[in-house]
């Protein structure tokens, strides 16, 4: 029998469950999960550890081009890789946006030279966007129906339109989902006042618009959800599905973070944090996102008012949720189901999960093997955290493409990333 390229042991998380195993790799693709298996260039030996799905993050913003005095995607990549992320989906609010096939082709172009994680664009979704062409490049459109850093708003009279556009095009509309009143001209000072100036009730009210106008066949996507009870409305909605972030699981506007908590959509109050906490533990949501949208630490100090919305999160979202699995307040399969299997299926790459023809993204887990997370020794560029302290569980191996990319939060591969397109075998 000829060798196979690597071989990965350990205790995998397969369909079946937690199961003592031989993973055998060739040209980056799971080939065969046996017992044993004999020959390999390489082999890998966790026995005792836990091999998991490496993470499909959906919801990045590496900030290249025309911001990359916060992140680029050689910084952006790191992070995502010392993490456990094997996939990120980049948005659209660059400088330029990311609006026209060329500008997606140019992100292509920057990101093949220096990502270490396999990648994909998602393009803005307004009136002027060319459905036809934009969709053959970008893997999602995204849609903002509320301000954010970087970006206006669509009126809320043409979301049926567009969304009707979008029907055929073959790849989902990611859907940034608040309303936000124009003539609030509201002074914030605080997390309690920008939670009170993008409220729940306004948040409500974006993702019921969005219900009202997704007509059958178009698939939709719902970004940052802070609210149990959105997640319970669109329980029998077809072709919706939607997303929770760590840090609207985790922190809450009472907490004393300052600026570094201001984020879009805000942090809640402690309830409604721990009723999101409970859906998503339940397997409620669809997808858990990192919404990694770093600022410098100069940007984030200034007065709240002026403060930009955003915070790093990519390198820390897997980790977090691995000490949470450690302390049994989650499901190590609810887990992974969010954080690889159902948002690689939302865009049709053969990742996220350990099954013979999926891409050999892998991490390697110690759940006993528990440290805090800091700032200097994380990856992005921003160099800061919200959970300076925090303790966390970083993978011992993380491989990609069957590739090892790094080992213990440090970069030990080579620049590896693939720019995926829609259609195209991952």
């Amino acid at each position: 029998m000829v060798a196979m390229d690597a071989v990965v042991k350990g205790k995998a998380l397969l369909d079946l469950g937690l199961m003592d195993c031989c993973i055998g790799i060739d040209d980056g693709k799971i080939t065969r999960i046996a017992k044993v298996i004999e020959r390999a260039d390489r082999r890998f030996d966790f026995s005792g550890r836990l091999i998991l799905p490496a993470g499909v993050d959906l919801h990045v913003h590496f900030r290249e081009p025309g911001m990359t005095h916060k992140e680029d995607f050689e910084t952006g990549s790191m992070a995502a890789a010392a993490g456990g992320v094997a996939f990120v989906l980049d948005m659209p609010n660059t400088k330029p946006l990311t609006r026209t096939p060329s500008d997606i082709e140019e992100k292509i172009k920057i990101a093949s030279k220096k990502s270490y994680v396999d990648f994909g664009v998602a393009v803005l979704l307004d009136e002027r966007t060319d459905i036809a062409n934009t969709s053959k490049l970008a893997m999602a459109f995204k849609l903002y129906l509320g301000e954010t850093t970087g970006i206006g708003r669509i009126d809320p009279g043409s979301l049926r339109e567009l969304l009707t556009r979008t029907k055929d095009a073959g790849i989902p509309t990611f859907i940034h989902a608040e309303h936000i009143d124009p003539l609030d001209d509201t002074v914030e000072e605080d997390l309690s006042d920008h939670d009170r100036r993008r409220s729940q009730v306004m948040e409500m009210k974006a993702a019921r618009a969005v219900l009202d106008a997704r007509p059958a066949g178009a698939r939709v996507h719902l970004l940052h959800v802070t609210q149990a009870r959105i997640l319970e409305m669109i329980e029998d909605h077809k072709e919706t599905t939607a997303e929770v972030t760590p840090h609207h699981l985790l922190l809450d506007k009472d907490m004393e973070l300052g600026t570094r908590g201001k984020i879009n959509p805000p942090l809640r109050a402690k309830a409604t944090r721990l009723a999101l906490w409970e859906a998503f533990s339940r397997g409620l949501n669809d997808t858990l996102g990192s919404d990694h949208s770093p600022h410098t630490i100069e940007e984030k100090e200034e007065d709240f008012d002026a403060a930009p919305s955003g915070m790093p999160e990519v390198e820390t979202m897997i980790p977090l949720m691995l000490k949470l699995v450690a302390d049994r307040k989650i499901d190590i399969r609810v887990l992974c189901r969010a954080v690889a299997e159902r948002p690689a299926k939302i865009i049709g790459v053969r990742k996220g999960a350990i099954r013979p023809g999926y891409d050999a993204d892998l991490i390697v887990v110690d759940l006993n093997k528990v440290s805090k997370i800091r700032a200097d020794k994380l990856h992005s560029k921003c160099g800061w955290t919200a959970y300076e302290g925090w303790e966390a569980i970083f993978p011992e191996f993380v491989m990609i493409g069957g590739n090892e990319i790094a080992r213990s939060g440090n970069i030990t591969g080579e620049r590896c990333g693939r720019g995926l397109r829609p259609g195209t075998e991952s």
